[in-house]
């Protein structure tokens, strides 16, 4: 598997970010990782918000709290959220994702060809390539 496709797939696969750190980018791996970050504990922070708000309005009973309530509480609180915004915040991260996947490939297709040209490089006089000379 050649580098490109290598770094597409980590991208996707593992976590965004993930293909631009493999080829070494790792200014753009961790701006990228922590936007997409961002945007996921912007969700669950919304999330925790609202289910806060349902818990204080109508309490669960004691001894009643189960997975299934708090799966239930958590659902109805995902129901309550702006959908605008959850909206605009997925699809903030899907964007991120899907670019950061079409980067990792194009540099790593420039780094193959780099590559590729050192290696289909061959001096024509090498003593003109000595650094003494």
């Amino acid at each position: 598997m050649n580098i490109a496709r290598k770094a597409a797939l980590l991208n996707l696969i593992l976590f965004p970010g993930w293909g631009q750190i493999y080829l070494k980018s790792y200014k753009k791996g961790i701006a990228i990782i922590i936007a997409v970050l961002a945007g996921i504990l912007s969700l669950l922070w919304s999330i925790i918000q609202t289910t806060i708000a349902i818990l204080k309005i109508s309490p669960l009973k004691k001894g009643s709290v189960t997975f299934e309530a708090v799966i239930k509480v958590t659902v109805d609180s995902i129901k309550a959220m702006d959908l605008y915004y959850l909206a605009v915040i997925l699809s903030s991260i899907i964007l991120i994702l899907i670019l950061s996947v079409i980067d990792a490939y194009m540099t790593g297709k420039k780094q193959q060809s780099v590559i590729q040209g050192l290696e289909n490089e061959t001096p024509s006089d090498p003593e003109s390539s000595s650094p003494g000379a």
